[in-house]
């Protein structure tokens, strides 16, 4: 009997490939073949699951996402206080980057990049609906801040594209000179210092 082939772990072999690959040679010195090498697969099984490079590239991008969700939800499990689950949120962050997803890094830039160069790649990757998703989540946990009397009432969603905005600022420093800081230490002070701000704001 033929053996049965999981599709689903195939196309998750093909995008963890694809990743090491877009990391190593960038998307455009990229070929399907590299990809098809790297996941121990013929080139032609490739194309069973997707039409194109660009195609890959986004798919990876939004696996990636499915990563990075996955880390910021088991932080933020089992926190009560408001505060701490701000803190948990962008020390996530660090998690991902200076731990096993080690390997986005580097091509973390290449989707920003793509997205805002290309209107075709920028549908694909959707960044405007990542950013608002991650705003809700700040927002959602800024708004359970000021009903606990944790901090003062503020515009929550302007609070939240600022806490995102340091956390991305400190980020492109860290890929460009990773001895510069520690990302983690960083993190977490940039989350404090915002939080305390919003403390005196009262």
């Amino acid at each position: 009997m033929p053996k049965k082939i999981d599709k689903k772990e195939k196309k998750i072999k093909i995008l963890e490939a694809s990743i090491r690959v877009f990391a190593k040679k960038g998307l455009h010195n990229t070929k399907i073949s590299d990809i098809a090498e790297a996941a121990d697969i013929g080139k032609g099984t490739i194309y069973e699951y997707y039409r194109s490079k660009n195609e890959i590239f986004a798919a990876s991008f939004h696996f990636f996402l499915e990563k990075v969700d996955g880390v910021i939800s088991k932080r933020l499990y089992r926190i009560s206080d408001p505060l701490e689950k701000l803190l948990a949120y962008s020390s996530a962050w660090a998690e991902i980057f200076e731990g096993d997803y080690l390997e986005y890094v580097t091509i973390v830039l290449d989707f920003w990049a793509e997205s805002i160069r290309d209107n075709r790649e920028a549908t694909a990757l959707n960044l405007a609906k990542i950013y608002d998703e991650n705003r809700k989540i700040v927002k959602s946990l800024l708004e359970d801040c000021i009903t606990k009397d944790k901090t003062p009432s503020v515009d929550t969603k302007i609070a939240a594209s600022i806490l995102i905005g340091s956390l991305e600022g400190l980020f492109i420093q860290w890929i460009l000179d990773r001895s510069a800081f520690d990302y983690k230490e960083a993190t977490e002070l940039s989350t404090k210092i915002i939080i305390d701000g919003l403390k005196k704001g009262d």
